[in-house]
């Protein structure tokens, strides 16, 4: 199977990557910060837009595999989403395939995102964000100092309240672990997400030991082909 069925998610070209890089990356530039982030959540790597090891290693490697494993049920479900704490990646799966995947910003050390296994209760054009219960002055929807950014899709409230997938005001907090829980991605990103997932759709939050725990992968692996092999031996 050639590597782009592997990986038909795949949006950002590693030859773009490496010209953003020889350009001298340094983290900056937004649109090429992110252009990182996104090579990174699209191959499984830790997402930090940081250029280190395993970012060169996936730009440079031949014979690139990159997987994910999930559980039989979710080929029962047209849309449900996994959120991995560990890489800050949520993907996307469409009928156990996986449709998208995208960099994210989780909660901090004192605030931590939790694991649950929540559902989609809500979506909302350009959110009021009421300022954490009068700890800070509210912010009204569509203003650019919206936290919230432009839209929300809001987590289930039966265990925990006031969880959800939104945009932001910062965008260089994506990659880091900076949240009061909640999940900040990209605005043009939660923007594109707001438009084709429904209410309802499950989103799994956990890190790898968790995921791993409830039958989720996320997997780049490096092969030599057997061609090259067998020319060695002969």
């Amino acid at each position: 199977m050639e590597l782009e069925e592997k990986i038909p998610w795949t949006t950002y070209d590693k030859e773009m990557v490496k010209a953003i890089i020889d350009r001298g990356y340094n983290g900056t530039v937004l649109e090429d910060r992110n252009a990182i982030l996104k090579f990174q959540a699209e191959n499984n790597l830790l997402v930090d837009g940081i250029v280190g090891d395993m970012t060169k290693e996936a730009l440079t490697r031949e014979y690139k595999v990159v997987y994910d494993i999930v559980p039989e049920s979710f080929w029962e479900k047209e849309w449900i989403i996994v959120v991995n704490k560990s890489k800050k990646i949520l993907t996307v799966y469409k009928n156990g395939e996986v449709y998208k995947k995208y960099p994210v910003a989780l909660g901090k050390e004192s605030s931590p995102t939790p694991d649950y296994k929540f559902r989609i209760i809500n979506k909302i054009v350009d959110p009021y964000w009421g300022g954490m219960g009068g700890k800070y002055k509210p912010v009204k929807g569509g203003d650019p100092k919206n936290p919230l950014g432009r839209r929300w899709l809001g987590l289930s409230t039966e265990k925990y309240w006031g969880y959800g997938i939104h945009g932001n005001s910062d965008p260089f907090s994506i990659g880091k672990y900076i949240s009061a829980g909640c999940i900040r991605m990209i605005n043009e990103d939660v923007e594109e997400l707001f438009e084709y997932i429904p209410v309802n759709t499950e989103v799994w939050v956990g890190t790898e030991e968790v995921l791993e725990s409830w039958g989720i992968k996320q997997c780049i692996e490096y092969k030599v082909l057997q061609v090259a092999y067998n020319n060695f031996l002969y």
